[in-house]
């Protein structure tokens, strides 16, 4: 496991090998994952091939600041 740290720099993540304070490695999210969500119809964002947004469970990140979270849905 890594620790993360944030970097608002480049909107990405920071990976150390420390196991203290460890927390579920995040994810890239990218437009596709957005536009399937229906961030769309609330936010305008680049259709780019680089990650927008990083995902921790059902939490999405922007610089290391919570921005959404996913309640509900299925997708069975």
């Amino acid at each position: 496991m890594y620790k993360i740290k944030w970097d608002k720099e480049t909107s990405g993540i920071l990976l150390s090998d420390s196991t203290e304070d460890t927390i579920i490695p995040p994810r890239p999210v990218y437009f596709e994952e957005l536009d399937l969500l229906g961030f769309d119809k609330y936010w305008d964002y680049p259709k780019c091939e680089e990650p927008i947004l990083w995902n921790i469970g059902r939490r999405y990140y922007y610089k290391g600041e919570l921005v959404a979270e996913v309640r509900g849905g299925n997708i069975f």
